[in-house]
């Protein structure tokens, strides 16, 4: 499913929250946006928290816009998002946000969520919260950008990378929804591939690299980190105050990508 344009109010964004975006996301219609969502593809339940809500619109509307003016492979929508309790969790955990590449169980009082869909702890759904975290992380250095829609896209861009490699290389699960949508004939191993990148010795990358991506992705020694987090971060120098697009994010790359990062970018989005 193509993402597709959402209305939502005009924002002006700076480094943080301005009064004019506390204003708008405070009048956001979660109910309308989920409504809208469904009409996309995506399963949303928010729970009513405004700020996730409208993060998801926002997020929506860049990366159509992306898709549509540099024809970038940013289409995909998730297929359900979820505003959760740590007791709803199957499996305990501390979570800000996760995203998930294969169907299985996630919250004890629903069904199974397909692979390529995204979840937001409620504890850390809060309008100014939310920001004081992404600019502490990124001051910190552990992420690698400050921008208010860091985590959304952050999760997003995991999701996209999971659909970009599922259709290079197919689905060998055995969710039927991912075998019908990404199961090829001959060798399927994109699931196999995918889950291999969550376990990368990232210890010789240059440490110029490893301060512009931040220390999160690098403790983690997961290239679908550095991935989430290097996406995110030249989505996010490509936007005026206003949200608009104003240039090829891929033209924010750094010149001397290590070779490991390259060549993940290079056989995923076919640059």
């Amino acid at each position: 499913m193509k993402t597709q344009n959402i209305y939502i109010q005009n924002t002006n964004f700076k480094s943080g929250l301005t009064c004019k975006i506390i204003k708008d996301i405070k009048s956001t219609n979660v109910a309308k946006a989920q409504e809208d969502f469904k009409k996309i593809g995506m399963n949303a339940d928010f729970k009513g928290k405004q700020a996730i809500c409208a993060n998801f619109v926002y997020a929506t509307n860049i990366l159509y816009d992306l898709s549509e003016k540099f024809k970038l492979p940013f289409d995909f929508v998730p297929y359900a998002v979820r505003v959760y309790e740590n007791k709803e969790l199957c499996k305990p955990g501390e979570y800000r946000a996760f995203s998930i590449n294969d169907t299985g169980k996630i919250l004890t009082d629903e069904p199974s969520f397909i692979g390529g869909s995204i979840f937001f702890n409620s504890n850390h759904s809060g309008l100014f919260q939310s920001n004081q975290l992404a600019d502490k992380d990124y001051k910190n250095g552990r992420r690698s950008s400050s921008h208010f829609l860091t985590n959304t896209l952050h999760e997003w861009f995991h999701t996209i990378h999971m659909d970009l490699m599922y259709k290079k290389l197919g689905y060998e699960g055995e969710c039927p929804i991912l075998r019908d949508e990404y199961h090829k004939e001959g060798v399927n191993n994109g699931l196999t591939e995918y889950e291999r990148l969550s376990n990368v010795d990232l210890k010789d990358l240059p440490e110029s690299f490893k301060r512009y991506i931040g220390s999160y992705a690098i403790e983690e020694n997961s290239l679908l980190e550095v991935f989430a987090e290097l996406m995110t971060k030249i989505t996010t120098d490509s936007l005026d105050k206003n949200l608009n697009v104003i240039k090829n994010p891929l033209d924010n790359l750094p010149k001397d990508l290590p070779e490991k990062v390259k060549f993940e970018l290079e056989r995923t989005l076919d640059i």
